[in-house]
């Protein structure tokens, strides 16, 4: 119980750890976009509503609809994407589900799925102090990146910071590289095996010549904000 806690409020314990992070250390050369900088959301995909793809996160049952944080009554949801929804967590009628899609006059329509889980902090989570989050277990870590620094905490190892890269971007995958780190980021399918939770992102981590391997999402920080 106490280690699927620790993978379930990865944010939380990222966000608690004292030590500041260092400022950005200057890059040169490559084509790179600015550090911090999280890939683009999904593309535009056909639909009726001419409204932007943005993530919207929130409640989400499978015989009521989506509760999206901020509001008070569900949402009717349309999507492609139904029967990976309603495959997730048999016996569990509702969970949390965070992705990208519109809001429309008949209710939110998803495009893509950031994560499902039916564990964790949910809409308190504070996404908005990071680009991105990745964890992992056996052993368990959390790794978390921001426009000012990256931050790593192993469990029951004291929290790491590290200078602030700019990211590498290959096809759907993020490489963000330091003087004693590597963080990969692959768009691919990522479950925890600790908890019901699966991922759009799978993480590999070399720190201090260890390795790691994890799951991983987007948060909510872009850049030019810093909120920590």
């Amino acid at each position: 119980m106490l280690r699927a806690s620790f993978i379930a409020t990865s944010v939380l314990v990222l966000a608690g750890c004292a030590t500041q992070a260092p400022a950005p250390a200057p890059t040169t050369g490559g084509s790179a976009p600015s550090g911090g900088t999280a890939p683009p959301p999904p593309p535009e995909v056909p639909s009726a509503s001419q409204e932007p793809v943005e993530r919207l996160r929130g409640a989400y049952s499978k015989t009521q609809g989506w509760t999206l944080c901020g509001q008070t009554a569900p949402s009717a949801l349309q999507t492609p994407l139904r029967s990976e929804l309603d495959a997730f967590a048999p016996g569990t009628d509702s969970y949390f589900l965070d992705g990208w899609g519109r809001r429309g006059p008949q209710g939110v329509e998803l495009v893509s799925v950031e994560r499902i889980h039916t564990e964790g902090p949910g809409c308190e989570e504070p996404l908005d102090g990071f680009v991105w989050v990745a964890h992992g277990q056996e052993p368990f870590w959390a790794f978390g990146v921001t426009t000012s620094g990256i931050r790593f905490k192993p469990e029951g190892e004291p929290s790491r910071t590290y200078a602030y890269v700019k990211p590498e971007i290959v096809g759907q995958q993020l490489v963000y590289r330091g003087a004693d780190f590597e963080l990969v980021l692959n768009k691919e399918g990522c479950q925890s095996t600790m908890a019901d939770a699966r991922y759009a992102w799978a993480a590999r981590l070399q720190a201090d010549g260890r390795s790691w391997q994890g799951c991983a999402w987007q948060g909510l920080q872009s850049e030019g904000e810093e909120k920590l």
